[in-house]
């Protein structure tokens, strides 16, 4: 099969199949039609509603346990 032949066998391909992805490569010299199924992801919808959960450094309580331990509190 030439580049010309798979390009063209390519594109015929994509039109009937569009929901993967169809491309001309070179593979040992030759000429092949490879076929790739990765979906692409599906788009977010709705935006989101609750924040991710803080850090143990992002809380209070860890800030007054540092100061406490720089003094040699708790332990």
């Amino acid at each position: 099969m030439t580049r010309d032949d798979a390009v063209t066998g390519a594109r015929e391909r994509a039109a009937a199949h569009p929901d993967v992805k169809w491309l001309a490569t070179e593979r040992n010299g030759e000429w092949v039609i490879a076929r790739i199924g990765v979906r692409p992801a599906p788009t977010p919808t709705g935006t989101a509603t609750k924040p991710p959960p803080p850090t143990p450094h992002e809380t209070p309580r860890w800030e007054l346990q540092r100061v406490v331990t720089q003094f040699g509190g708790f332990g």
